[in-house]
C-alpha cells in the first residue's frame, strides 16, 4: 500500500494522526486498485503473475485505541466485524470485492501492512511456481499455515505478501516454513560457506572444468591427469555436485553450464575470479574483525602492503587479479543499449583501461570518436584493443591521472566504469570535480557501478560492499541515494538508474549549472 500520502485529520475521525493516514491509505488503496496494481507494489515480481492471482485484501498493523480504530473504519467506509481477542479488525471495504484487516496494536507506534492475494488455479504445478517466482523476486518466507479451507503463505520483503492457496497443500507448506531445524540448518550452511567457496578455488586450481570439456571423465581419470588423490578428489567432487556444479553419474563426472563458467576457455570465464576469491582475497577475509573494530584494509593488515603494492611486487598474482577482473567485465557488452548515444560526438571513458568498454560504445555507435584517459601504464594496451576492436581509426588514446590532470574537455558523453567504488568519498569528489569541468553543459556522465538499492533486495551488493572494504584502502558500494547525493554536490544530477546483469547499473547523470 502507498505511504506518505498527505491526508487531512479531519478524514479519519478518532485516532492519533499517524493511524490515521495508514488507515485511509489503506482503504483507498484497497477500493481503488485492482491486481495489476496491487503487485506493481512488490518489487521484482513479474506483472504476468497477475493472470493466476486475485488481490482479496490488505493486512494493516496500527498503534491506537481498537474503538478509534473502529470509528475511524465506519467513518472511511468500511462495514466493521466485531474486532477478535487478538484486537483485529476486519471489514469489508464499500464499492468493492475486497477487504481490510487491522491489527490494533499496544505500545510504541507499529508500522506494518501486507498485500493478500489469492490463487485463481489449482494446479499443483501453477500454485509451485506462483511459489518460487515470489521467492525469486527477493520475498523470503515468513511463516503459513493451514485454516481448514485454504492454505497461506506469507513473505516478508519491502512489500509483505501473504499468498492463499485453495484447499489443503501439506507438501508447499512444509516446503515454504521449512524442517524444524530450519534455523539451525540456516545458520550452518552460513558457517560453512567457507568450504564452498575454497572447494570451488581447489577444482578451479587443479583444472578439473577444461579436464571436463570434451565430455565425462572418471574420477580416477581425473586424478591422474591432475596429480589428486583419487579417493579424496572424490570426496571433493561429489561435494561440488550437491552445489550443482558438476553432473554426476555413478562414478563419472560432468559439467553443470555453473561448472562450465571454471573453463579458462568459457565466454566470461569466472575461473581466475574463483582462484583470487579462493586464494589470495580470502586470506584477506581472516582480517574482517580487524578491519570492523580498528579500521583500514583488511588486505593491508593481512600481508602486509596495500593491494596494488602486492601486486607489484607479485607479477604472477597481479595476473591473476588482471583475470579476475576481466572476468567481471562481460555485462559491459550491454552497456551501449542501455545508453542514449547520439548519432555523432565524442565519448571519453575516464579510467577506461584497456578500451574494452569504449570499444563496445564505439561500436554501438558508428558516428562516434572515443578517447581511453587512463594512467600510462595502463593505457598502453588500449591502442591494441581498440584495433582489435575495429575502431581504432575512431578512437585515441591519451595518458593521464583522473585526480591531478585534466581530463579530455567537450565530449557528449563521459564514462566512469567500475571507478567510484573503490574510492571514499572525498576522493570520488576529486574525480567527480575534474570531470564536471570538462564536461559542457547537458553532457551526460554513466557511471557504471553495483548500487545498494533499496527497491531491489539482493545480498550481492551487500557481499561487494564487506569485499571491498575487506580489500582495498578506501572502497565500498553505495546506495542509489548516497550515489545521487555524491553527484549533486558536484555538479551534476543523476537521471536515471538502469539495470544490468549481476546487480549492476548504469547510473545516467547530466552536467547542471
Amino acid at each position: 500500500m502507498p505511504r506518505g500520502q498527505d491526508v487531512p485529520q479531519e478524514d479519519v475521525p478518532g485516532t492519533v494522526t499517524g493511524a490515521r493516514r495508514a488507515l485511509a491509505d489503506a482503504v483507498r488503496f484497497v477500493r481503488d486498485a485492482g491486481t495489476a496494481e496491487a503487485l506493481a507494489r512488490v518489487p521484482r515480481a513479474p506483472a504476468g503473475l497477475a493472470r493466476h492471482l486475485e488481490f482479496t485484501h490488505a493486512a494493516l498493523a496500527v498503534t491506537g485505541d481498537v474503538r478509534d480504530v473502529v470509528d475511524a473504519l465506519v467513518g472511511l467506509g468500511v462495514a466493521v466485524h466485531a474486532p477478535g481477542e487478538a484486537h483485529v479488525v476486519r471489514g469489508r471495504v464499500e464499492g468493492c470485492p475486497r477487504g481490510l484487516e487491522v491489527a490494533v496494536l499496544p505500545g510504541p507506534a507499529a508500522d506494518g501492512h501486507r498485500l493478500v492475494f489469492t490463487a485463481t488455479t489449482e494446479d499443483d504445478v501453477l500454485l509451485r511456481g506462483l511459489h518460487a517466482t515470489l521467492l525469486d523476486a527477493g520475498l523470503r518466507p515468513d511463516g503459513g499455515h493451514h485454516d481448514g479451507d485454504a492454505t497461506s503463505l506469507r513473505f516478508r520483503g519491502p512489500t509483505d505478501v501473504e499468498l492463499r492457496l485453495p484447499g489443503p497443500r501439506p507438501a508447499l507448506l512444509a516446503r515454504h516454513v521449512g524442517p524444524p531445524d530450519r534455523p539451525q540448518r540456516a545458520m550452518l550452511d552460513l558457517m560453512t560457506g567457507a568450504w564452498r567457496t575454497r572447494a570451488v578455488a581447489a577444482v578451479a586450481e587443479l583444472g578439473v572444468a577444461d579436464l571436463l570439456a570434451d565430455g565425462p571423465r572418471t574420477t580416477a581419470d581425473l586424478a591422474a591427469r591432475t596429480g589428486a588423490l583419487e579417493s579424496r578428489l572424490h570426496r571433493l567432487l561429489a561435494f561440488l555436485a550437491a552445489l550443482g556444479v558438476f553432473h554426476r553419474d555413478g562414478d563419472r563426472w560432468s559439467l553443470t553450464d555453473v561448472g562450465a563458467m571454471l573453463r579458462r576457455d568459457a565466454e566470461g570465464s569466472q575461473r581466475d575470479l574463483a582462484r583470487i576469491y579462493g586464494g589470495l582475497f580470502y586470506r584477506s577475509f581472516t582480517g574482517l574483525e580487524h578491519t570492523v573494530r580498528a579500521g583500514g584494509s583488511a588486505f593491508e593488515h593481512v600481508h602486509g602492503v596495500r593491494p596494488f603494492e602486492h601486486f607489484a611486487a607479485n607479477p604472477a598474482d597481479a595476473r591473476l587479479f588482471e583475470g579476475a577482473m576481466a572476468a567481471g567485465t562481460s555485462f559491459l557488452d550491454l552497456v551501449p543499449r542501455l545508453l542514449d548515444l547520439p548519432e555523432r560526438g565524442t565519448v571519453v571513458d575516464v579510467g577506461g583501461g584497456d578500451g574494452r568498454l569504449l570499444g563496445a560504445v564505439l561500436g554501438a555507435g558508428p558516428g562516434l570518436r572515443g578517447i581511453v584517459f587512463d594512467r600510462p601504464h595502463v593505457v598502453c594496451a588500449g591502442r591494441r584493443v581498440l584495433d582489435e576492436l575495429g575502431c581504432g581509426d575512431r578512437a585515441e588514446v591519451v595518458a593521464g591521472d583522473f585526480f591531478h590532470d585534466p581530463v579530455p574537455a567537450g565530449a557528449d558523453l563521459y564514462l566512469l566504469s567500475r571507478i567510484m567504488h573503490d574510492w571514499a568519498d572525498e576522493s570520488c569528489s576529486v574525480i567527480l570535480r575534474n570531470v564536471r569541468a570538462a564536461m559542457p553543459r547537458g553532457a551526460v556522465l554513466a557511471l557504471v557501478e553495483r548500487p545498494i538499492r533499496e527497491d531491489r533486495p539482493s545480498s550481492l551488493p551487500l557481499a561487494f560492499n564487506v569485499h571491498m572494504m575487506v580489500n582495498t584502502v578506501e572502497g565500498g558500494e553505495r546506495t542509489t541515494e548516497q550515489h545521487r547525493n555524491l553527484l549533486a554536490a558536484n555538479g551534476l544530477t543523476l537521471e536515471d538508474v538502469r539495470d544490468l546483469p549481476l546487480d549492476m547499473a548504469v547510473l545516467v547523470a547530466r552536467a547542471t549549472g
